[in-house]
């Protein structure tokens, strides 16, 4: 049976549509991918993101030991801001990408749903190999035997905000003393939502301005029902996972699975930017810096199609009419009316403006190297 988080009576009374994603019953639409996908750019969407693991790094030496798991220089991030990396294997291939969020006394990571189990452990099991003196607590776990340590105590939801009306929205429903006019991208800060507490940052996975707050997952309708109630007259609309994935491939977000896999590294997935190849040593990283010297054979690249069909995952790339790589991600984007794609081909092949041909269910179709993200959000 797949697992449900606690807003899933809400997606139900709304109507969504509910599939499978990683052995969670989820909401795929509401009224349709297109106008979420519209609802979220122009205004504020609300996500259900209950089914993303969190885990605590406490402890004397939480720093030295999350620097080890995870492939970013944890040692330097400032407190209260958010740092990307990757959890990777000894090959310096993909296990993850998370969210490493630097707090006062502890640090926080979001990992993704599918990879929740896997990646606790994982921990765990690096931090006992190095003899870490750090506790690593799953603070979204209700049988969690640790569960007390985490910030709140008590089993934790999220929810996220995205669109131009987020910080809006939330401002009305958090402490008056908290200024979300001041809290910078990627950034976190302790808070309370309807009088309960919560930790809120500025992060999302839509290229939109937004939001996402954790807090106690036995409040979870309340605070849904109260954020879609406050946010009537700014169009607050619920948003699926098919919305989310548009939104997140119009913002050239690897998604875990696609972009990045046990077979791919984040050098490859051009995402170097969440690796620290200096300082403190982390699991896989003598690989990846042997492959920054080396070179890769393959890199991602954004694609724009000559055509509205969608190109799909395992779409063949050809170039002078051999096979030359794979696509990862393809949508028809609602907010750029084109069908773009996400593929690795070879690095020559990389440059904005090269010309190839997508194999599109047996039909070919060009397309067009293009820089990534596709959208920029207006600043």
């Amino acid at each position: 049976m797949n697992k449900r988080t606690p807003l899933h009576p809400v997606h139900e009374s709304l109507g969504a549509r509910i599939v499978d994603f990683g052995g969670w019953d989820m909401p795929v639409q509401y009224e349709g991918i297109i106008p979420e996908t519209h609802a979220t750019r122009q205004r504020v969407g609300l996500f259900d993101i209950g089914h993303m693991g969190r885990v605590e790094f406490i402890g004397p030496q939480a720093t030295e030991a999350l620097d080890y798991c995870v492939s970013c220089n944890v040692a330097n991030i400032p407190e209260v801001r958010v740092k990307y990396g990757i959890v990777t294997t000894e090959r310096g291939t993909a296990i993850d990408d998370v969210l490493v969020y630097r707090d006062t006394a502890r640090f926080h990571v979001v990992v993704n749903a599918g990879n929740r189990d896997r990646d606790r452990e994982q921990f765990r099991a690096l931090v006992r190999e190095k003899g870490f003196d750090c506790t690593v607590v799953d603070a979204a776990c209700p049988h969690e035997p640790n569960q007390e340590m985490s910030l709140l105590g008590v089993p934790q939801t999220i929810i996220a905000l995205q669109g131009p009306r987020s910080e809006e929205l939330l401002q009305r429903v958090v402490s008056t003393e908290t200024d979300l006019s001041a809290l910078g991208y990627y950034r976190m800060t302790r808070s309370s939502v309807l009088g309960l507490k919560c930790l809120i940052s500025r992060t999302g996975y839509t290229g939109e301005d937004g939001f996402e707050v954790f807090f106690d997952s036995r409040e979870a309708e309340r605070v849904w029902n109260a954020l879609m109630s406050q946010g009537e007259d700014l169009g607050a609309t619920p948003i699926g996972l098919g919305a989310r994935d548009t939104l997140r491939t119009e913002a050239g977000m690897p998604l875990y699975g696609h972009e990045l896999t046990e077979d791919i590294t984040p050098i490859e997935a051009d995402l170097g930017f969440g690796v620290q190849y200096k300082g403190a040593d982390f699991n896989g990283k003598a690989a990846l810096v042997a492959q920054k010297e080396e070179g890769v054979r393959r890199i991602r690249v954004g694609l724009e199609l000559d055509t509205r069909r969608v190109a799909r995952e395992g779409t063949a790339v050809l170039h002078g009419g051999e096979t030359v790589g794979t696509v990862t991600s393809g949508t028809f984007s609602p907010t750029l009316g084109k069908s773009i794609a996400m593929a690795f081909v070879p690095p020559a092949l990389r440059e904005p403006g090269t010309e190839l041909v997508l194999d599109v269910r047996g039909k070919h179709h060009g397309a067009v190297v293009v820089p990534l993200p596709f959208y920029t959000r207006p600043r």
